[in-house]
């Protein structure tokens, strides 16, 4: 059986994802969200384009999950390998390797953009429902 320091020795913590691939995927659930913030007044104006909103839509949001899910596995992967939470409740010392997790974890939490993501869908959400039922009641073209 190993001792846990060489164990800890073999957890990889992961690099974090570069400033533009993080862009690149922030832009991507915009649009994502974006598209399907206009189906109902795309398809008002012409139900092919209402489809390809929606599956533009599904698409983004496929690609963008998908990445969300691996950066929360990744988190979790080093918050479990380095068993960090129950190090922290015990007030055990941490080695380096669990510094340089706890570090990966914050770091990413720190440049993720993922609140400003919900605030912008959010309000996504509100602008498209007040265009849609404009355009429902007759109140606009």
């Amino acid at each position: 059986m190993k001792n846990s320091a060489t164990a800890q020795g073999n957890i990889h913590v992961p690099q974090g994802f570069s400033s533009s691939t993080i862009k690149v995927y922030f832009w991507l659930g915009i649009m994502s969200a974006l598209a399907f913030r206009l189906i109902l007044i795309a398809d008002h104006y012409n139900p092919l384009l209402g489809k390809a909103m929606f599956y533009l839509g599904v698409v983004g949001y496929m690609v963008f999950f998908a990445h969300r899910y691996r950066v929360s596995k990744r988190r979790l992967a080093v918050l479990e390998d380095l068993k960090l939470l129950e190090k922290l409740e015990s007030g055990k010392k941490l080695t380096e390797k669990d510094l340089e997790g706890l570090h990966y974890i914050i770091w990413s939490l720190s440049v993720s953009k993922e609140r400003i993501n919900y605030l912008i869908i959010f309000a996504f959400s509100v602008i498209s429902i007040i265009i849609s039922l404009l355009l429902d009641l007759g109140i606009v073209g």
